[in-house]
């Protein structure tokens, strides 16, 4: 029986733990680590059984734990995926994997020289609407502009007053691009991939009295003539997530849970419940994971016939986040990729007032 450990037992971690011990997957055993004694204490007594650890040594030193979920602050994310994998333990990162590009990529060769499994939960890949327009985005022909308005990541004020880490770039490492949109950033790269280039429009503390992001507008360009919008806000109390693809044959248009989908013959609507679908999805992160693990004794990645998140996926998310923020700074258009060390040189050029 392998062990799962879920590192960081806030609200997400709490979910993910209670979802995994009430529904676990087939040869694996769940754990949690937390150094809250309450915590240790009423995990204890709803799962009697259950291993709490109530350190992060704990957990490295114990070769029964295969692998880990970390479900900890940004700012840990980084250090806590290279521990556990100089220990030789498998690793699932809640987003973002790190707070930059160069981390993601010290990630990335670690765990390839490890032999090792390192990915990274970007549940969204796996909601059904979006897994069908992966499938089906090929019959709209060359595709000519998408528009994506993202503002239903509403955050009061108190959001970032009663978190004490929220909103610094010390400690969150970014605001609504890194934290909230970066779901949707990533699937922009699932389905268009990384364009060629992009100009932003970002602004910081502008609703919120916080130092990172709380609006961005991107425009993005692509190699094959594509042209795409992104806009995402923090300050939009009723906002609706919105995409609209056009192509040359047609287009499709996701709004509220609904698809439409329309060409010059005909129109077809298709509605996606959002029962459950929310930790469907986790979940099949989750299992993609574990099935790597089983899988990992083969040569390469590419071989296995799962299809987990790597960890370096999120390296292009980073491309777009922090080309966005290079690009409002600097006022010009961007390149991708970007070189990350000269990113982060700029990055604490124009934030160390604020650090």
């Amino acid at each position: 029986m392998k062990q799962l450990t879920v590192i960081g037992l806030g609200n997400m971690g709490m979910k993910y733990l209670r979802d995994l011990a009430t529904r676990p997957f087939s040869g694996w055993q769940v754990s949690g680590q937390t150094t809250s004694p309450e915590k240790v204490d009423r995990l204890q007594a709803e799962f009697p059984g259950m291993t709490v650890y109530q350190s992060f040594d704990e957990v490295i030193a114990n070769p029964e734990v295969t692998a880990v979920l970390i479900a900890t602050p940004n700012r840990f994310h980084f250090s806590m995926a290279k521990a556990f994998l100089n220990a030789g333990k498998h690793v699932l990162l809640e987003k973002p994997a790190a707070l930059s590009i160069s981390e993601i990529q010290e990630l990335t060769d670690l765990a390839n020289k490890q032999h090792l499994v390192c990915d990274v939960m970007f549940q969204t890949r796996f909601s059904p609407a979006f897994q069908w327009l992966k499938q089906h985005l090929p019959e709209l022909g060359d595709l000519q502009r998408f528009h994506w308005e993202v503002p239903q990541y509403y955050r009061p004020q108190s959001y970032f007053t009663e978190g004490n880490w929220t909103g610094t770039w010390e400690k969150d490492g970014g605001g609504i691009l890194l934290n909230q949109a970066i779901h949707q950033l990533d699937l922009v790269n699932f389905l268009f991939g990384l364009p060629e280039k992009l100009v932003s429009q970002v602004s910081f503390g502008r609703y919120r009295e916080i130092e990172v992001e709380d609006e961005a507008a991107l425009l993005l360009k692509y190699r094959d003539g594509l042209l795409g919008t992104f806009v995402a806000s923090l300050n939009e109390p009723l906002g609706q997530e919105r995409l609209e693809i056009i192509g040359e044959k047609g287009s499709f248009r996701y709004e509220g849970q609904q698809l439409t989908w329309q060409t010059q013959e005909q129109t077809t609507t298709i509605t996606f419940t959002n029962n459950d679908q929310r930790r469907k999805s986790h979940r099949a992160v989750i299992e993609h994971f574990l099935q790597e693990i089983t899988e990992s004794g083969t040569e390469s990645r590419a071989e296995r016939a799962s299809s987990g998140i790597p960890v370096s996926e999120n390296q292009k998310d980073f491309q777009l986040i922090h080309g966005a923020l290079l690009s409002t700074w600097e006022e010009r258009w961007v390149e991708l990729p970007i070189d990350g060390k000269q990113f982060m040189e700029k990055f604490a050029e124009h934030t160390k007032n604020l650090r």
